[in-house]
């Protein structure tokens, strides 16, 4: 019987280890649940940008001062503080929850629906009337696409409001952007394609409307996208 009495003062110890272990699990799913950016990776030395209904350390009238621009990004999106312009990725693989979560906070409810017809697969999607459609697929963001519609922002009734940014790259390429401006900012492939006159930079594609320095840019892309050659 004494063989067994080494195994026998060892568990307690054993139980107590178990009992701790149990207890921090809830508390990291607590973690977890709180955060809607969790995943997000931050660069380093940047601060954490806030976003409305984020959490205590950031009060609702100092992000309602200064919210987050949306950039567009060859790796998905980034969220732009104005005022310090430090950037946060919101990057391909995010989960779809999370994306939709932290995009409508900042840019209000998007139409959702799911397109069966694409290359890659069944793809969901939001989107909003400034042209901006976020695909994800399999449950995670996997592309965006800008169309014509996010040329200007929309218009507001009430005089008072602030007008809607209009989307960009952090390089400031967006719908409406020339050929000229294009390449002063990327080192992009231009070519005729059954699409158009069609480039890719950095990540992201596009058409542009003619082949001169002057054609402007109508639609813009990166990622899993349903474009139809």
């Amino acid at each position: 019987m004494t063989t067994f009495r080494p195994i026998l003062a060892a568990l307690p110890l054993l139980a107590a280890t178990l009992l701790s272990a149990c207890q921090a699990e809830p508390e990291k799913r607590a973690e977890a649940d709180a955060d809607p950016h969790q995943g997000i990776d931050l660069p380093p030395g940047h601060p954490a940008i806030a976003v409305p209904g984020e959490g205590v350390a950031s009060t609702d009238a100092a992000v309602s001062a200064h919210p987050p621009v949306i950039s567009l990004d060859g790796e998905g999106l980034r969220l732009v503080d104005p005022k310090s312009g430090a950037t946060r990725p919101l990057a391909f693989g995010v989960g779809a929850a999370q994306l939709k979560q932290v995009a409508e906070k900042l840019k209000g409810p998007a139409q959702s629906g799911r397109n069966d017809e694409c290359g890659a697969g069944p793809l969901t999607y939001l989107s909003w009337d400034d042209g901006l459609t976020l695909y994800s697929l399999d449950g995670l963001f996997a592309g965006w696409a800008l169309d014509e519609r996010g040329a200007a922002a929309p218009a507001k009734s009430d005089a008072k409001a602030q007008p809607t940014p209009r989307l960009t790259t952090i390089s400031g390429i967006g719908i409406g952007s020339t050929r000229a401006q294009l390449l002063d900012v990327y080192d992009a492939k231009i070519e005729q394609t059954t699409l158009g006159t069609e480039f890719n930079a950095a990540g992201l594609s596009g058409i542009l409307d003619g082949t001169g320095a002057k054609a402007k840019v109508t639609n813009l892309w990166s990622g899993v996208n349903c474009v139809f050659r």
